[in-house]
C-alpha cells in the first residue's frame, strides 16, 4: 500500500487497512523498545562486567611485567563483553512480553478502533505522533525486506559471509517447530541418529571412541550420547570446548535441554566427559559449574563438579622463550592444538583404558 501510494497508482482513502496500520504499528514499537532495551542493558551491566572482568584477570595475573604493554586492559575488555551473553535471558523474556503486547495491538484492529483515536483516549497523544509511528513501522519494513534481499546477494557471492549465515540457520533449524512453527523442520531428527550410528560403527572397530565436539558439534554429540544403546556408550568418552550447552540453549531452549538433561549425558558416558571453556568467549561456556572467583568450591561427591576445566586465556601477557609476540585472545577459537586440549585428550584416553 505504501508503495503503491508512493509510485502514485494506490488512490485508497486512509492507507492501509485498519489490521495492517496495527500490525505496522506494534512492530515499530517492537522495534524501538528493542533498541532501548539492548542499549540499557548494555550501559547498565557495564560496570559489573567490567568489576567481575577484573577480578579474573587479577586472579590470573596477580603481578604483571613492565612489558606487558595493556595487555591486561585488553584482557579485561574481552571478558567484559562475553560476560554480556549471560544477560540474554533478561532480553528473551523481555522479547516474549513484546510479543504478547504485538498480538494484542493486532487484535485491536479487529475492532474497529483507530490507532489514532485510542492513542489519544489513553494516553493524550496527538495523532501525529501516532502517524509517525505508522510511517516509521513501514520504512523499517521495508528496511528489513532490502536487508534481507541483500544478505542472499552477499550470501551467495561472498565465502565468509555466507559461512556466518550458514551458521545461523544450523543454529535455528537443529530445534523442533515447536520452537519456531514458521522454520523448516528440524535436521536433528536425521543428524543425530546418524552420528549415533557413526559411532555405534566405530566402537565396533575400535577399543574405544573419544567424541569431540566445539560450539554447535558439543549440542548434537550431547544428544546423539542419549541415543546410545548401553554396550556403546561403555566405551565412548566426550570432550566439549566452547560449548553453548548450558550458558544459552539450557537458558533459551529449557524445554529440550536442562541440566537433568545434561546430567543423563554425564551419567550414559559414566562421567568421561570433560568441558573446557574460556572466560573470553561469548559464545561457549561452562555446563555444571562456572568456577570463577568467589564461586563455592565443587562438590567432591559431585561427578558433575569435575567435568568442567577453566582456561586460561589470554595464557600469559608477555611473549615466552622463542616468540615475538604474546599468546593471542582465543575467545570461541577451537584450540585444539592448545596443551589443554592435548591434556585433556589424554586423560579421557586413559578414563577410556581403565574402563576395559
Amino acid at each position: 500500500y505504501q508503495t503503491g501510494q508512493l509510485l502514485g497508482g494506490y488512490r485508497g482513502d486512509g492507507g492501509p487497512p485498519l489490521p495492517y496500520r496495527w500490525t505496522l504499528l506494534a512492530f515499530f514499537l517492537h522495534v524501538a523498545a528493542a533498541v532501548l532495551l539492548c542499549g540499557a542493558l548494555t550501559v547498565l551491566s557495564r560496570r559489573r562486567r567490567r568489576r567481575a572482568a577484573a577480578a579474573i584477570i587479577a586472579r590470573d595475573f596477580p603481578s604483571v611485567p613492565a612489558e606487558a604493554l595493556g595487555r591486561p586492559r585488553l584482557a579485561t575488555k574481552a571478558v567484559a563483553r562475553a560476560r554480556f551473553t549471560e544477560w540474554l535471558g533478561l532480553l528473551a523474556v523481555a522479547y516474549a512480553v513484546l510479543s504478547v503486547v504485538g498480538l494484542a495491538t493486532s487484535l485491536l484492529g479487529r475492532t474497529g478502533r483507530e490507532p489514532e483515536e485510542l492513542a489519544r483516549q489513553l494516553f493524550g497523544l496527538p495523532a501525529e505522533v501516532v502517524g509517525m509511528g505508522l510511517a516509521g513501522g513501514t520504512y523499517l519494513l521495508a528496511a528489513l525486506l532490502l536487508a534481507l534481499l541483500a544478505g542472499g546477494v552477499f550470501a551467495y557471492r561472498t565465502a565468509w559471509f555466507r559461512r556466518h549465515v550458514g551458521i545461523l540457520w544450523d543454529l535455528g533449524t537443529l530445534w523442533p517447530r515447536a520452537a519456531h512453527p514458521f522454520a523448516p523442520p528440524s535436521y536433528a531428527d536425521r543428524a543425530v541418529p546418524e552420528l549415533a550410528d557413526r559411532i555405534g560403527h566405530l566402537t565396533e572397530r575400535h577399543g574405544g571412541v573419544l567424541l569431540c565436539g566445539h560450539s554447535h558439534g558439543s549440542a548434537l554429540l550431547a544428544l546423539a550420547v542419549l541415543r546410545l544403546p548401553p554396550r556403546v556408550r561403555q566405551r565412548v568418552a566426550l570432550l566439549t570446548y566452547g560449548s553453548p550447552l548450558d550458558r544459552l540453549y539450557a537458558r533459551l531452549f529449557p524445554a529440550y535441554l536442562n541440566e537433568q538433561v545434561l546430567r543423563q549425558v554425564g551419567e550414559r558416558v559414566e562421567w568421561r566427559w570433560l568441558n573446557l571453556w574460556r572466560d573470553t568467549d561469548p559464545v561457549g561456556g561452562w555446563i555444571f559449574a562456572a568456577h570463577r572467583p568467589g564461586d563455592p568450591p565443587a562438590d567432591p561427591d559431585d561427578p558433575a563438579g569435575r567435568v568442567d576445566r577453566r582456561l586460561r586465556d589470554p595464557r600469559d601477557l608477555v611473549p615466552g622463550p622463542g616468540e615475538r609476540g604474546a599468546p593471542p585472545l582465543r575467545g570461541h577459537h577451537p584450540g585444539e592444538n592448545d596443551p589443554e586440549f592435548r591434556a585433556a585428550v589424554t586423560e579421557l584416553v586413559e578414563r577410556l583404558r581403565r574402563a576395559g
